[in-house]
């Protein structure tokens, strides 16, 4: 009975069946790792966007917060928090999750802490690309012990 109770808050009903299944997942995962995953999302607002496309951008979003956080020792430390909603004529998405300060770049993406590099390091290439687009913008943010993801798309008016 309790793994069921686990199974059901791990659902999201978020307006966009896509989003709600990589999140169900990503849920799943989390809860069985010791990581708290909070999200806040208008899945509406992401009927634009193709269904791979959208299982690129939150599916590498995710895993790398989760791959992220799990370098963390602490499970009190180990945090992502998700928000997708609208503001005036945007849409923004903002992934945020605690990571352990190690971070390097390669110009404005991070260095993949992968072993094998040849075949890593896609992720956020991939989710630039996505928002490009789509006429948007992504950046990273990197403050004290948080990292931030933010895109940013242009609503299209109708």
């Amino acid at each position: 009975m309790e793994q069921e109770i686990r199974s059901y808050e791990a659902q999201n009903k978020t307006g966009n069946e896509v989003l709600d299944t990589i999140l169900t997942s990503k849920s799943l995962y989390c809860q069985q790792h010791g990581i708290t995953l909070t999200c806040v999302a208008d899945g509406a607002a992401l009927d634009f966007m193709d269904t791979m496309d959208l299982c690129s951008l939150f599916g590498n979003a995710l895993d790398n917060a989760i791959e992220s956080v799990e370098k963390l020792p602490d499970s009190e430390q180990r945090l992502i928090h998700l928000v997708v909603a609208r503001q005036k004529s945007f849409l923004w998405i903002r992934v945020e999750n605690t990571y352990d300060g190690a971070f390097r770049a390669d110009g404005n993406l991070p260095k993949t802490t992968k072993t094998d590099a040849r075949y890593h390091g896609y992720g956020l290439k991939s989710i630039y690309d996505t928002a490009e687009k789509y006429g948007g913008t992504a950046e990273i943010t990197t403050q004290e012990n948080q990292f931030t993801l933010k895109v940013l798309f242009p609503i299209k008016q109708k």
